[in-house]
């Protein structure tokens, strides 16, 4: 029987949550096999705000209010309103096509419902939602739906009301809920586009996501453009001196946590093999915690790690982080700090075992053979990198587009390789 899940869309940032746990499960490497999503996101959010694994290109945040003020414009009524916004949303995809013929129809340039056209489900305001509220960008604090209904309504009263002494009234009538800093759309834009920000739309950007992310990473980059690296294969590679010293810690705690769950994520996929009795696969995952290893020695990743000063970070930021995902986390820096190799530890493997049964109950791989015959090779291996690899990709939309961008941006291998990469939120 197909299992299913389901959820009460009750609001549009826990819908946007779900949509990328529902991506997670199209990409093995990124699986969240031992339930470490609550710390992932917490630092994710800490380091860049705004961002979410389903982003793809900058633009897209300019594109999206352009073609809900166009649908608003050219209807009468919501419904018409709803159905006018995806049609556009439509002929935008076919637009960006358009706009990258030469490059092979647009592959790997981040283009929503290249395949899918016309049947694509989960459309470009649906994806940039919440960023465009997050970045204030949007202004209104409702859903796409509720946004129409609003600015129909509006559009509606105005035109009832052309003239007035109220210059407030006026204001409220004019009000579309976004705020693009004047910045009005291009001629072409639903014949031949492409992701290319013009001068201004970067400087627009620039400026608003530089004052709505200050104090995190991603604000700190932006303010500090000059010596941005895009060829930085992971924040641990970011040039940071001269980061404050709280944000410093964020990331130092961040880049720990890291390398120390991955190992977690190897044994468990070892555990696996085992269990399936593929000795190639065996050999695979001890080869790779061989060398995760070496790497936790070399960078002395467990040296002088404060934990209490871990989940001080953590809880200040999000105080629902689950009581048996603390357990979990605390326990294997435990066996960590033990100092015996994870492959061959007693204590790691039953911690491990435990962690997924507790999470999926009778659907363990490591107990159940049906469920196990899903496994692939690999599940849950990503390295976790906290959205870099999606702020890579918006940094490079935006930096190489200010006037005047700084000689020292670079667009490394990574920004071109970013829509296949298999690493973690």
């Amino acid at each position: 029987m197909t299992s299913s899940f389901g959820w009460l869309d009750t609001d549009h940032a826990q819908r946007r949550r779900m949509l990328e746990v529902v991506d997670l499960f199209k990409e093995q490497g990124t699986v969240d096999e031992l339930g470490i999503g609550s710390i992932r996101d917490t630092f994710s959010d800490a380091l860049f705000p705004g961002t979410s694994t389903l982003l793809t290109r900058l633009r897209y945040v300019l594109f999206v209010p352009w073609l809900v003020e166009r649908s608003v414009r050219s209807t009468s009524t919501v419904d018409d309103a709803v159905r006018r916004l995806r049609a556009d949303e439509i002929r935008l995809i076919e637009s960006l096509l358009e706009g990258y013929r030469d490059e092979e129809r647009g592959r790997n340039q981040g283009i929503l419902g290249q395949t899918a056209r016309a049947k694509l489900k989960r459309m470009p305001s649906e994806v940039y939602w919440g960023p465009l509220g997050r970045w204030h960008l949007r202004t209104w604090d409702t859903g796409v739906v509720g946004h129409l209904r609003r600015a129909s309504a509006l559009r509606g009263a105005s035109r009832g009301r052309t003239e007035t002494d109220d210059a407030g009234a006026r204001d409220t009538l004019l009000d579309t809920g976004f705020d693009l800093a004047g910045l009005e759309p291009p001629g072409d834009l639903l014949r031949s586009t492409t992701f290319d920000l013009r001068p201004e739309e970067a400087e627009v950007l620039l400026e608003r996501l530089r004052t709505t992310t200050h104090g995190s990473l991603l604000g700190w980059l932006l303010e500090h453009r000059g010596a941005v690296d895009l060829g930085a294969a992971s924040v641990a590679q970011l040039p940071l001196a001269g980061v404050p010293t709280d944000l410093r810690t964020v990331v130092d705690h961040a880049t720990r946590f890291s390398l120390a769950v991955h190992g977690a994520s190897l044994l468990y996929n070892l555990l696996v093999a085992e269990a399936a009795d593929l000795p190639g696969q065996v050999e695979n995952y001890r080869e790779r915690l061989d060398e995760w290893h070496e790497e936790l020695v070399e960078t002395r990743t467990l040296d002088g790690w404060d934990r209490s000063e871990l989940w001080s970070v953590l809880t200040a930021r999000n105080e629902r982080i689950p009581l048996p995902t603390r357990g979990f986390t605390d326990a294997w820096l435990d066996v960590l700090l033990d100092g015996d190799r994870i492959e061959d530890s007693s204590r790691a493997r039953d911690l491990v075992a435990a962690r997924e049964r507790r999470l999926k109950g009778g659907r363990a791989r490591l107990t159940n053979r049906s469920a196990r015959e899903s496994w692939k090779g690999e599940s849950g291996t990503g390295r976790l990198d906290y959205r870099w690899g999606v702020t890579l990709r918006l940094l490079g939309d935006l930096l190489p587009a200010l006037p005047h961008s700084p000689s020292t941006i670079r667009r490394g291998q990574p920004t071109d390789t970013l829509l296949t990469a298999g690493t973690t939120a």
